[in-house]
Order: structure tokens, then sequence, then C-alpha cells
């Protein structure tokens, strides 16, 4: 893998660079910001709650409307659009006088950072790479897991030091005067030219054409409800982790120790992932990508003692570096590289909107007086349901 690394840096360090600064826009960067925005527009956990669904929601039905034009101009061109939309939405963010700038910051972060960020790294990777495209889609993608431990305490330094309005707008700094030439002299080794046709109005009809090519597919159906078990199961435990540990009698310190074992999993499943794709390819992976995190969903809601929490912290990190590069490898492999920004993007809305919908539904379950079991139990059955099509489909080989 290393004389892999050395003999393709360009591109790779291209890609990794873009997910790792997708932090800003991450779920676990923005976070760290809650206290401050709830101090400063004296707003309650729940309306902060609130206008980050609103961004994310907004978020995902802008992305495919936006991410698609990846295949219609030049690289070079679209990252730095890209980029700059983060650096301006960091700095927006830093400058929001209340919830109705706040608003627009978080909308605009989650769009440029958490989704056309990931999309540039994942995009040009696919496109760059072919018969390796595992292996350098698995590389390009450690810049998430990087992201998670590097930016939280500078972010969190930050804050100390010079407050939260300056640190973010500092973040956006850096993305305008660091990351963008910097990655922009990156794309001087691996750009390449899209197709074009006919301008915006061309652009508009590859977009119908692309989204129907896509919802004829078979595979693609019967891949749906497969594709939602990672963002949906993992959201939904993320975000109500604390409240799972106070009825299991967990402490909450133990929740944060447990982190780690997350990263490094997601670190050994990306690594993997792409030798796997490489030599078996991604239809094949994708059928048992999500074992590992049905497993940690069994292991939740059937064992009480605290070392389940690490466990499966470790089980939901794995799955999410094996979907990581599986997701975008195994849409090149059934329709091609050429619409696969189109693709990509539906994709990620997708997601997304399942992810949105996850804290909802286990927050009103346990509301309801379910137990972690029980909660779990039906989460394992219907996970283990819905990677049953993919089998079906991968068997008949219908596209």
């Amino acid at each position: 893998m290393f004389a892999f690394a050395r003999h393709h840096v360009r591109p790779l360090a291209f890609g990794a660079l873009h997910s790792f600064y997708s932090a800003p826009g991450q779920t676990f960067c923005i976070g760290l910001f809650v206290t401050s925005f709830n101090a400063d527009f004296g707003l309650d956990p729940a309306t902060v709650g609130a206008l980050y669904l609103g961004a994310t929601l907004a978020s995902a039905a802008t992305l495919l409307l936006v991410g698609h034009w990846i295949d219609h101009i030049r690289l070079v061109h679209f990252s730095a659009a890209v980029v700059v939309g983060l650096g301006i939405a960091c700095i927006v963010t830093a400058m929001a006088t209340g919830p109705a700038t706040l608003f627009v910051g978080l909308c605009l972060l989650r769009l440029t950072g958490q989704g056309l960020m990931v999309h540039v790294e994942a995009t040009a990777t696919a496109r760059a790479f072919d018969r390796e495209r595992g292996r350098a889609l698995g590389i390009t993608a450690l810049g998430i897991p990087v992201s998670e431990v590097v930016f939280p305490p500078l972010a969190v330094a930050g804050i100390a030091a010079i407050g939260w309005r300056p640190t973010y707008a500092l973040i956006g700094a850096i993305a305008l005067f660091v990351l963008l030439p910097f990655t922009q002299w990156l794309l001087y080794g691996i750009t390449r030219s899209p197709r074009r046709e006919g301008g915006a109005n061309g652009a508009f009809r590859s977009l119908l054409s692309g989204l129907r090519v896509m919802l004829s597919s078979r595979y693609v159906w019967a891949a749906l409800p497969a594709m939602a078990i990672f963002p949906f199961y993992a959201t939904a435990i993320m975000f109500h982790i604390t409240t799972i540990a106070s009825i299991r009698g967990w402490p909450v310190s133990f929740v944060a120790t447990s982190f780690p074992a997350l990263a490094i999993a997601n670190v050994c499943g990306l690594i993997l992932s792409g030798q796997i794709i490489d030599r078996i390819s991604a239809r094949k992976l994708f059928l048992f990508q999500m074992l590992p995190m049905l497993c940690g969903v069994v292991v939740l809601g059937s064992v009480t003692a605290p070392w389940a929490l690490p466990l499966t912290m470790a089980l939901i990190g794995f799955s999410g570096g094996l979907s990581k590069t599986t997701l975008t490898a195994v849409w090149a492999e059934v329709f091609g590289t050429e619409t696969l920004g189109t693709i990509r993007s539906a994709v990620a809305m997708y997601m997304v909107l399942m992810s949105a919908l996850a804290p909802l539904v286990l927050g009103a379950a346990l509301a309801a007086g379910w137990s972690i079991g029980t909660v779990m139990m039906w989460f394992a059955i219907v996970g283990f349901l819905c990677i049953t099509p993919p089998l079906f489909a991968e068997r008949y080989a219908f596209r």
C-alpha cells in the first residue's frame, strides 16, 4: 500500500485533503460549537437540534442539484468552487447574528463540508483509478478519521483561547488561503475534462437522463434498503449514545473513552475494503458490509456489561469503513464513471435523509417506553431483511 501511495501521491493527496477538510461541516465538529451557539443566541438544545435537522435536510435536497455538475465542468473548477464555498460557509457561520443567519450558515456548512467535499473526494478518486479503485478510495477516505482526531482538540483550544466566532472564521480562512491553492496545484497531475453537453440546458438534460438510468435499474431498487442501514442505525445510536449509556448504567465518561475503538475500526475497514474491492469487486463486498454493524446492534441490545459499548463502537466503525469505499466503487462498477457524479449525488441525498430521520425514530421509541433490548432486536431483524434483496440481485446479475 505504501508503494502504491508513493506512486500516486498527487491524486491520493487531493482526495484525502478534501475528505479531511470536510470536518467543518461534519456533525462531530459542529457539535463542539453547540454550547457556544446556545450561549450566544439564547437557544435551548432542542432549538439548536431543530435548526441542525432543518439544515441537514435542506443540504440534502440541494446536494443533487449542485453535485451533478462535477460531471459537466472541469474538476479544477468544481473543486475550487467547493473549497471557496466551504470557506464562505465558515465565515457566514462566524458572523451569524441570530437563529436565522445561524441556520443559513449550518445549511452551507452541511452542503459544502459534509456533502460536497466528500463528493469531490470520492468521485474524483473513482475516476482517476480503475483497476486499483478500491485501494485508492480506501486511502483517500482516511482523511475523515484523521480529521476526527485532529479537529476536536484544535477547535476546543481555539474556542477557549479566542472564542468560537474567530475559530470558525480561522477555519474558513485556512480553507481559502491554504487548502485552495494547494489542491489546485495537486490537480495539475490528475485533471480530466468531463463530457460537455451544451451548457446548463445540456447539464439539466444529462441530470434527468442519469437519474432515469439509475431509477430504471433493478439493482438500485434492490440495494436501497441495504444502503439505509448504516446512516440510519449509526446516526440513531450515536445521537442517543449518552441516553443509552444512562439507561444501561454506564458512566458518560466511558462513552468518550469508547470512541477510539470506533476510529481504529473505521480505519481498518477502509484499508481492508480497498483490498477486497480490487480482488473480488465492490458488488460482492456490498452484500456483507453491514454484517459487523448488525452484530454490533445485537451486542448493544443483549449485553448490559460495559464492554458491550466499545465492542459495538468498533463493529459500527468497521462497517462504516467498509461502506465508505464500497458505495462509490459499486456505482462505478454498475454504471461506469461518466455519470458517477449524478448517481453519487442522488445516493448521498438519500442517505442524508435517512440519517436525518434516525434520531427521531429511536428517540420516539425510547420515549414510548421501549427497552434498549427491544429496539435493538427490531433494528437487527429489519437490518437482516434489508440486506436480503441485494443477495438476489447479485445472484441473478440484473442491473
